[in-house]
């Protein structure tokens, strides 16, 4: 053995340096992560319907999904909670199945009775694993802004901005208060004008949409016609025509006051003392979380300096700092044990030749590892 060692040593050695350069080139193009990219077999069903009571939900919602996912193969295990308006399910599957097979399984049982459900209810399905989860935080905060305000940065400017980050999977905007307009009937009014409730309804329900209508052509160009019925302000909605005839035109204002309020929330998102939004990055399952941490802090350096003057993203959390906490750590384990290793080789053998093995032979053994790792 030692003979072919000698024999074939120039080619040995060049095979140990491309181990070598291979298991450095692999571990500059790892993965990281704080959590292993596994999948468990629970897929979660979240419905939201919102203010619904908690009886009427359970009927209407929780109950139907359930007995629609009952009826789908490989089904272990159903646990589900309900609040107002909101519900989620949990489905246990079989360890041994394809989890994304029983994922569209259930969505298509859950499009099956969607009809039957409340027409307002958002049903969102997804697989429960690591990828699901926030790798950074962000908290939208301003001095100046209110909390609408807030919520309608974070969603129309920073959310658009930070999805576009090579490896950023989506872009959640948590907390912050919507914009509602109270509209407060006359009833007199009403009765005079002999006009019901539900007419009303039916005028705003035809509003707060763009569609085109076709094209026209003039002087040979061709324009696309577009209608417009959003309503963008209370001036717009208190001049929304309820009913229009020959003889007389009735405005929304004619027969209510309109006030503009907050929608009410049920979950408090606090940040530093004050109530601000909060913004969360999910990244995809395969990318690097240490590339996609220093992406995302690079281009919001980059979005503070142009968002309204005194807003600011705040970072309140980054997952990347455990995992290069935790890879220093090992990386400086890895230094003291081969300088220890080499140390206790030259007090007891008193041979520099033998230490020089062992700095040879670690590298080119993590190197490997790292190779076959990447494999």
């Amino acid at each position: 053995m030692d003979k072919l060692f000698v024999k074939y040593k120039s080619p040995i050695a060049v095979i140990l340096l491309l181990i070598l350069i291979g298991g450095i080139f692999t571990y500059k193009n790892l993965s990281t992560s704080l959590f292993p990219n596994v999948t468990f077999p629970k897929i979660k069903i979240i419905a939201d319907n919102g203010q619904q009571p908690v009886d009427k939900m359970m009927v209407t919602v929780t109950k139907p999904l359930e007995n629609a996912i009952k009826r789908v193969e490989n089904l272990k295990l159903i646990r589900s909670v309900t609040s107002m308006g909101s519900c989620e399910i949990s489905a246990f599957m079989d360890w041994g199945s394809d989890i994304n097979v029983d994922k569209q399984r259930l969505e298509s049982r859950i499009a099956q009775i969607k009809n039957s459900l409340p027409p307002n209810v958002q049903i969102t399905v997804e697989k429960m694993n690591p990828s699901i989860l926030p790798v950074m935080g962000y908290s939208l905060q301003s001095d100046t802004k209110n909390q609408v305000e807030l919520k309608m940065i974070g969603e129309y400017i920073v959310k658009p901005y930070l999805s576009r980050i090579e490896g950023v999977s989506s872009i959640e905007v948590i907390g912050g208060k919507t914009k509602e307009y109270h509209i407060i009937l006359n009833q007199e009014k009403l009765s005079n004008l002999k006009l019901k409730p539900q007419e009303i309804v039916n005028a705003i329900q035809q509003t707060g949409f763009i569609q085109a209508n076709g094209y026209t052509v003039d002087y040979n160009r061709l324009y696309l016609t577009v209608t417009d019925a959003t309503i963008a302000n209370k001036r717009q909605l208190e001049n929304l025509v309820i009913f229009n005839d020959a003889k007389r035109k009735i405005s929304l204002k004619d027969i209510a006051d309109i006030k503009i309020s907050e929608k009410t929330e049920y979950i408090k998102i606090n940040a530093d003392g004050k109530n601000v939004p909060l913004i969360a990055v999910l990244k995809q399952p395969n990318s690097n979380l240490i590339d996609v941490a220093n992406k995302v802090t690079k281009d919001v350096t980059a979005l503070n300096k142009i968002l309204p003057k005194g807003v600011q993203l705040v970072q309140y959390y980054n997952q990347a700092d455990f995992v290069g906490d935790s890879l220093k750590s090992i990386i400086d384990v890895l230094w003291i044990g081969l300088v220890l290793a080499i140390i206790v080789v030259m007090i007891f053998l008193r041979s520099f030749k033998a230490s020089s093995v062992l700095l040879v032979t670690i590298p080119i053994t993590l190197g490997l590892t790292f190779l076959i790792m990447k494999a």
